[in-house]
């Protein structure tokens, strides 16, 4: 029993004698608390798993509520379209930049104090795909004819969705890891999908 009681003591003081060092690790939260984040990661849903990255800053409210901007970067997406021609069935292949502008909340869930803050988020913005030169294979009975074929670009507005993990190593500086979906709002395009995700992980910044 005093074997017990003397390991509950020193445990208690070791976790006395380690809270400062804690408290210098948590993040300050405040309103108006000023975030710059950076990322990459990788799409899916698109054609297959593609690299990508961007930014965003966000801006406290408060301890919970983080309005953000966030521009990303998704380069070479090889889009195919089918195109049906009588009996047979031709289709084009496309390689697309795509670019998303978006703006949102992110809701944090646990103490503001924590180092690791859980937070879910949503919004609304734009994914615009650039003009592409591609290639229209049309297939008839005597075989597959190439066609050259220029698409203009296209903007979409679409929602967003997702969570993420901020975990804080220093008072000023995080990781963060980030899963979102995203899906226009308006009728697919030949360059644009019904719904695709976004898996990312960077740094993030607490400026103030």
């Amino acid at each position: 029993m005093r074997v017990n009681t003397r390991l509950g003591r020193i445990t208690l003081t070791c976790i006395w004698a380690a809270l400062p060092v804690v408290a210098q690790n948590a993040p300050s939260c405040k309103k108006g608390n000023l975030e710059l984040g950076l990322f990459g990661g990788e799409s899916y849903g698109l054609d297959r798993f593609r690299p990508m990255g961007g930014g965003n800053v966000a801006y406290g409210l408060n301890c919970r509520f983080f309005p953000f901007a966030e521009v990303s970067y998704l380069p070479g997406i090889l889009r195919t379209i089918d195109i049906p021609t009588g009996a047979t069935t031709s289709y084009g292949q496309f390689n697309v930049n795509m670019t998303d502008f978006h703006g949102g909340l992110h809701i944090r869930l646990l103490r503001p104090e924590s180092r690791v803050v859980p937070y879910l988020v949503g919004g609304l913005g734009m994914i615009r795909g650039s003009s592409s030169t591609g290639t229209i294979y049309v297939v008839g009975t005597l075989g597959t004819v190439p066609f050259p074929q220029t698409l203009p670009s296209s903007v979409n507005f679409a929602v967003n969705f997702g969570g993420g993990l901020r975990v804080f190593f220093h008072e000023k500086i995080a990781m963060r890891v980030e899963f979102k979906g995203f899906k226009p709002t308006s009728a697919p395009t030949p360059l644009q999908p019904s719904l695709f995700y976004r898996f990312a992980i960077g740094p993030v910044f607490q400026l103030r």
